[in-house]
């Protein structure tokens, strides 16, 4: 009887030791679970022969590959699409580079006896300022005709300007009892001037 009780015990220990194990495991294992690395699943034989790498051929007989263009499309979601970039024609290629047009050559310039040259087209142009107490005068010569610029006078002062021929023409400035007299012309193939004072 006394055995009984012991054995009785001892059963009943064991079944309550493994039914708490039990329990702790079911309720450990998710847990567990997602503490550990994902365990290794077996794979079938196709998926073997799917997931292998293709076998590589020799160096000398690799293929290039084609070239894909990917051609940008405006979605909704970009605000802005950027234009096309124009290709360039065959006729544009063809085209010889504008060439720059020749630029006029500046006139030359010299000074003959005072006076500034300029030629332009084969025409020599010949101007000088006159600078007296009585006013300043501008004088030009084309083609031996002779002409007035501009005369201004001085304070106090008046211009007087004749021209007795196409080549001559005189220009006087006179007052407070004094007078300037510029005398210009064509002479001997070539401009001249005179200034007196009196």
């Amino acid at each position: 009887m006394r055995i009984w009780q012991l054995g009785g015990g001892a059963v009943a220990w064991v079944l309550a030791t493994v039914l708490g194990a039990v329990t702790m495991w079911v309720g450990l294992r998710p847990v567990l679970n997602t503490a550990l690395p994902d365990r290794a699943i077996p794979l079938s034989a196709s998926d073997l022969r799917r997931l292998s790498p293709a076998p590589v051929p020799p160096v000398g007989t690799l293929a290039p590959e084609p070239t894909r263009s990917v051609t940008p499309s405006a979605t909704p979601s970009s605000p802005v699409a950027e234009p096309p970039v124009p290709s360039p024609s065959r006729t544009a290629s063809r085209s010889s580079a504008p060439t720059a047009e020749a630029a006029p050559a500046a006139p030359k310039q010299t000074v003959v006896n005072g006076w500034t040259a300029t030629e332009t087209g084969g025409k020599v142009t010949y101007v000088r300022s006159f600078k007296v107490d009585g006013g300043q005068a501008v004088i030009q010569i084309v083609d031996r005709v002779v002409s007035l610029v501009s005369a201004t006078p001085a304070t106090g002062f008046a211009a007087d300007t004749a021209q007795p021929s196409p080549e001559r023409l005189v220009v006087r400035f006179t007052g407070a009892g004094r007078a300037y007299t510029i005398d210009a012309l064509w002479f001997n193939n070539g401009p001249f001037h005179e200034v007196t004072e009196s």
